[in-house]
């Protein structure tokens, strides 16, 4: 029982921070939104002082103001709203399933990242010796083992550009493998045995092997961890997009593959009708159905038509992967759907009732000239003209925007958990 509290300690501080989360953090209308609902469309940075903070705060009380009265507008039935919706609905089911996919499998311990930053500090200063034939690279290697000098030997070397072959310091992350086989081999002031690279062969002198006192452990270990997360879920990615090319069975058609590089010109309705690719045996995809799209992408390239329809593929498989285990009905997924038509109509009202609303015209633009001819210097007003205009519409959408917000506040008076909001203000930077 005694070990039982060091267990528990962090399971209660995960449910304390868990419980943040859903506070309410500020009510519109009878609708609570929370902490974790603020998170989700802003996050504070470390430059973020209290006023930028509360800056957040605010607009996002703003955004869900809007929200909240474009709900009540009837925009939720907008038809430009509901099309742009089903655009969005499938890209972020496949993307968060995509994701979540990956994240799993993508694992990265604190030995790694330790492993890691020892080879960035580790260094190696050398010295190197270049050569075209192996025989010459082994007959200078015999003369070093005699007794001769690394520098006097310098005159068979192809580096003329190095001052004794002196090519400076690296890093241990970024000496290649082979080379770093025979470096490890070798004691400071020692020569390697001849290493075979690309098309020469080098000798290579080690002048100083060190570990160098910058960067330190704790001010780059998150980024390596990052870089390590970012190439392993890449490697994941592959294997897991080769297994979803396998189970939906994914096929090509060569003579359809062919048909898309033809000239235009040449393309009969026999073309048009030949199908490209094929998956789970059942759905096929034709000629006419891609063309344009391939023919833009591979516009003045020489791209495989299969790698631009791979791209695209992607994502329908990954889709149908996801409705298949009901990745859809999913509480994140349903949030982050949630989020996706919050925004939305956010847009849409927003466009209407701001930037819609934000006309300006000449006369306003030659107002603004003359009240601010400093701004412009020796610009005449066809010169300065739609630098002037992109003023006044800022100054309008900014006065807009303002009025806007004045009055949805006073409208739905929005009750602030001051408690809750203190806690998320003084949150460590």
């Amino acid at each position: 029982m005694q070990y039982l509290k060091y267990f528990l300690v962090p399971l209660f501080l995960l449910i304390v921070s868990c419980s943040f989360e859903g506070r309410t953090l500020v009510t519109i209308n009878g609708e609570d939104y929370s902490v974790a609902d603020f998170r989700d469309r802003f996050q504070f940075v470390p430059t973020d002082d209290s006023a930028k903070r509360s800056e957040k705060f605010d607009e996002f009380v703003n955004q869900m103001l809007v929200i909240e009265e474009a709900k009540n507008l009837g925009y939720e039935d907008d038809p430009v709203v509901r099309a742009a919706f089903e655009t969005n609905r499938r890209d972020v089911i496949w993307r968060t399933y995509y994701n979540n996919v990956i994240k799993k499998r993508v694992k990265v311990r604190d030995s790694e990242v330790r492993d890691i930053y020892d080879k960035v500090v580790e260094q190696y200063h050398l010295a190197q010796i270049v050569v075209a034939e192996e025989s010459l690279a082994n007959h200078l290697s015999r003369e070093l083992k005699k007794g001769a000098s690394f520098e006097e030997l310098m005159v068979f070397s192809l580096d003329t550009l190095s001052e004794n072959g002196d090519i400076g310091t690296f890093s241990v992350i970024s000496i290649p493998p082979e080379i770093m086989d025979e470096l490890q081999m070798v004691k400071e002031g020692g020569v390697t045995e001849p290493v075979r690279f690309g098309e020469y062969y080098l000798i290579f002198k080690v002048v100083e092997h060190s570990i160098a006192e910058q960067p330190k452990y704790e001010d780059i270990k998150e980024n390596i961890r990052q870089n390590l997360s970012q190439e392993r879920a890449r490697e994941e990615a592959e294997k897991y997009y080769n297994k979803v090319r396998e189970r939906a069975r994914v096929e090509y058609n060569p003579e359809g593959l062919e048909i898309l590089i033809k000239p235009e010109s040449l393309i009969t309705d026999e073309d048009l009708n030949t199908w490209v690719v094929k998956k789970y045996d059942t759905s096929y995809v034709y000629v006419r159905t891609v063309i344009n799209a391939v023919q833009y992408m591979r516009s003045g390239t020489m791209i495989d038509p299969q790698l631009l329809i791979d791209k695209e593929l992607l994502p329908d498989l990954v889709y149908d992967e996801a409705i298949k285990n009901y990745h859809d009905k999913r509480p994140a997924t349903k949030r982050q759907l949630d989020k996706t038509y919050s925004s939305l109509l956010y847009q849409k009202y927003y466009s209407d009732e701001v930037v819609e609303r934000a006309v300006v015209d000449s006369v306003e633009v030659a107002e603004y000239y003359n009240t601010h001819r400093d701004e412009f210097k020796d610009k005449s007003l066809s010169e300065a003209f739609s630098l002037a205009k992109a003023h006044v519409r800022e100054a309008k959408i900014d006065g807009l925007r303002s009025s806007l917000f004045k009055m949805l506040r006073e409208k739905y008076k929005p009750e602030v958990n001051e408690k809750v909001l203190a806690q998320l203000l003084k949150e460590e930077k």
